[in-house]
């Protein structure tokens, strides 16, 4: 393999192998529907839809990126995000937002391969979506378990997932709220595009290392065009985002301190006949030999400021184990 011009590798767990883009076929991407079911490569999409996003494809870019929207963060304390929780619950006891997904970040000094956590991200968790993305200044690597949206030969898959609870404990009315929280986003979505007569699973248990969450699969017919649609609406969703969403979002634009970034962006593979599109969760960032961390938590009105703290310390020592 030519690292020198390694520029992404993806692992998708439905095919179990592993795929390279080379670093001089990124280019900036722009409107989706110029690549939809047009062009093969991998997406890389921040949280903030206005922010810059990447696209590798297959040949090499006439024009290469030379400038990039980086933003470096400070680590957040504990006293800082449960402080933001406790603006959110307050806010919510008010009215008009029933659910605000506040994130968070570690910083780590040291000298880390992003390309070995790559390795083992994919060893370790081969049922996730796993990624290593390298922008230039900075490497992002993920091992992902929330399928955003799959669609192929006109039929459409896409995941509702929420709430969060280490392997003995046991799911609660405020995780159970959560996931019905997303479930009504996704079917509120599928009604405004058109999309009806949908397939909905059972809520299951989706296990990831020493964490679980609560998981219903949604299975429609559909064509291209409706499919395209969908995901335009999906993203961000509200399992990263909260409801109503652009009220959420308004709120996570102007108290969460930190700069998301990719973090609960979307990632995914795209081919001219399928799309695979996965939320980027239990991701890191490298750059000047920092390590940078990400987690979220969905906060309700009944949330606990120290308890989603607790929750977004579940979810970090998860992906710190890929270090």
């Amino acid at each position: 393999m030519d690292l020198e011009n390694l520029g992404a590798l993806v692992y998708l767990p439905g095919e179990k192998k592993i795929e390279k883009y080379d670093a001089d076929c990124m280019e900036a991407f722009e409107d989706i529907d110029a690549y939809w079911m047009k062009r093969e490569g991998l997406m890389f999409y921040p949280f903030d839809r206005s922010k810059q996003a990447f696209f590798f494809g297959k040949n090499v870019v006439e024009k290469q990126v030379q400038e990039f929207d980086l933003s470096p963060n400070d680590s957040l304390s504990q006293i800082e995000y449960e402080t933001s929780v406790y603006m959110a619950c307050d806010a919510m006891s008010r009215g008009g937002i029933d659910k605000v997904v506040l994130a968070r970040n570690e910083i780590l000094e040291g000298n880390y391969s992003s390309q070995q956590a790559f390795q083992n991200a994919v060893k370790k968790y081969p049922e996730s979506y796993g990624y290593y993305v390298n922008i230039g200044p900075e490497q992002w690597v993920g091992a992902s378990p929330e399928l955003l949206m799959h669609y192929e030969e006109g039929v459409l898959y896409t995941v509702a997932l929420a709430g969060t609870k280490s392997l003995d404990e046991s799911f609660t009315d405020k995780e159970e709220e959560e996931q019905a929280m997303v479930c009504d986003f996704i079917e509120d979505k599928l009604t405004a595009v058109g999309i009806a007569g949908y397939t909905k699973s059972e809520t299951t248990e989706a296990l990831f290392n020493t964490i679980k969450h609560l998981k219903t699969t949604y299975t429609v017919t559909c064509t291209e065009d409706k499919a395209l649609e969908l995901l335009k609406h999906l993203q961000p969703t509200s399992a990263v985002c909260g409801l109503p969403r652009d009220k959420s979002f308004a709120f996570i634009q102007e108290f969460e301190t930190m700069n998301r970034s990719f973090y609960s962006g979307v990632t995914g593979v795209m081919r001219k006949n399928s799309a695979t599109f996965f939320v980027n969760l239990r991701c890191m960032r490298f750059y000047e030999g920092k390590v940078e961390l990400f987690a979220g938590a969905g906060i309700t009105k009944d949330s606990l400021p120290a308890s989603e703290w607790e929750e977004t310390e579940k979810k970090i020592a998860t992906i710190k184990e890929l270090l």
